[in-house]
């Protein structure tokens, strides 16, 4: 098992028949005039491939942001299907590992999502390792390789020459792929693990044996969000966040049940129908957040729910900063 090499005019080639294929849906990083965003391609030539990190991961891939789930007809009722493969590409390793969270959740969990559980089969995940850390990044102190995820299908790192990239194949689907592409047969499963962040950087976490009220008070939750504006903004553009509700349209003698993202940011998120909402405030909606990625699900699931993309650090209106408030807790923890 090993490492390959592949150049750059290759990869090209290969991006190019993905996005001719018929039977294949390939999502990839595209300049649209603003930011370079994850959208279908049909046509390689526009896919931008570089060190930037897109604004917002593929997590859409994989759980859309509106999805059709089932349709009510007259005395009869139709689950929605999914059957076309699914390749992303460009994704990064911090991407990965939110992938990593999204799939414990919503696959190992009391619950199963056959949405997104048909969804992943589906889909092949081509991942690109970062050479440079971004402003706002912090996934060395979540303890992420940024060159490196095993939880892609297959892993690409750029050369120091800039002549193509090494290609390390993770998965059957990976290697799948892969063997559909002359240049890539030879192609096989990789021995390489991810790097462990150098010695000195301090792991950005909470204990997860902690109990949950100590932390209500521990720090100054007010002025930690004297500045939000609860837009919901962070929770949108997170690779890990998974907050959703269901809508019902009616129209043509049937009804469509459709899931959307919600935000936990938002007042009506947990606004009871009897009137009284148990965070009506922006900081006990905020100190949920925090809490719910760096210690509930890692109670349940043993990951946190954040892997250092920064996004939210970077897309946030008013400055607010995650990393910073979990810091702050770690500073008075004993």
């Amino acid at each position: 098992m090993s490492s390959s090499f592949i150049s750059k005019e290759t990869l090209n080639k290969i991006l190019k028949r993905l996005a001719a294929a018929e039977d294949v849906l390939l999502l990839a990083p595209v300049w649209n005039g603003k930011v370079l965003d994850f959208v279908t391609v049909t046509d390689a030539e526009k896919i931008v491939i570089s060190d930037d990190i897109p604004y917002k991961s593929p997590k859409e891939a994989f759980m859309p942001q509106t999805e059709n789930l089932m349709t009510f007809l007259e005395g009869d009722v139709l689950e929605s299907e999914y059957d076309k493969k699914t390749v992303v590409f460009g994704a990064k390793p911090c991407d990965a590992e939110a992938l990593r969270v999204l799939h414990a959740v919503l696959t190992d969990g009391k619950f199963q999502d056959p949405f997104f559980m048909r969804r992943f089969e589906s889909s092949v995940l081509i991942a690109v390792g970062c050479a440079n850390e971004k402003p706002g990044c912090f996934c060395a102190e979540r303890g992420f390789d940024r060159t490196f995820s095993d939880f892609s299908d297959i892993m690409l790192h750029e050369d120091e020459g800039g002549s193509g990239y090494t290609v390390t194949c993770l998965s059957d689907k990976g290697r799948g792929l892969l063997s559909g592409f002359d240049e890539t047969k030879g192609i096989e499963a990789a021995e390489r693990t991810a790097e462990t962040p150098a010695a000195g950087i301090k792991k950005l976490e909470l204990d997860k044996n902690i109990e949950d009220r100590e932390l209500f008070d521990i720090i100054d939750w007010e002025k930690a969000t004297e500045i939000c504006q609860g837009c919901g903004m962070c929770t949108f553009i997170c690779p890990s966040c998974h907050c959703f509700d269901f809508k019902d349209v009616s129209g043509f003698n049937e009804t469509k049940r459709y899931r959307c993202w919600d935000s936990c940011m938002y007042p009506q998120f947990t606004l009871h129908a009897s009137g009284h909402n148990p965070r009506a405030s922006v900081k006990e909606r905020f100190r949920q957040r925090v809490l719910h990625k760096y210690l509930y699900i890692n109670k349940i699931f043993g990951y946190t729910a954040c892997t250092g993309c920064g996004r939210c650090i970077r897309s946030c209106p008013a400055g607010m900063n995650i990393k910073k408030v979990v810091e702050s807790i770690m500073e008075v923890l004993p």
